[in-house]
């Protein structure tokens, strides 16, 4: 099942009438994780996995579709405790860690100085 029906089915929803709104939710919690850490590589809604990510789009979606939800601060509340859960979480710390890092920079050679090699006192123009 793709993770747009996981979604819809929790939001009750049967028809496709509201496909772009659930779809837009989705991808804004996806970015809304990357954005405060959660490595990307288990954000990737073509292969989630990670069943913590797929109950935090659950909850985010829940607390943001439609109006006047009674219980959209507590949805979004337990979203937030799911996120910072998850981003404590060792499979998200491991995915960092496994990251390689940027190798450094060379630093630029410096430039050689002006050849100053006339006597003091003596300047050239002649007599």
């Amino acid at each position: 099942m793709a993770l747009i029906d996981d979604i819809k089915a929790s939001l009750r929803i049967t028809s496709h009438a509201f496909d772009a709104e659930v779809d837009m939710l989705i991808g804004a919690a996806l970015y809304d994780m990357e954005r405060v850490g959660v490595n990307p590589d288990l954000l990737d809604e073509e292969n989630l996995e990670n069943r913590f990510v797929v109950t935090a789009v659950t909850a985010y979606c829940k607390a943001h579709f439609g109006y006047d939800n009674p219980e959209a601060d507590r949805f979004d509340a337990a979203y937030r405790r799911i996120v910072a859960d998850l981003l404590n979480s060792a499979e998200n710390i491991a995915a960092i860690a496994a990251e390689p890092e940027p190798e450094p920079e060379p630093e630029p050679e410096p430039e050689p100085e002006p050849d100053t090699e006339t006597e003091p006192g003596s300047e050239d123009g002649g007599e």
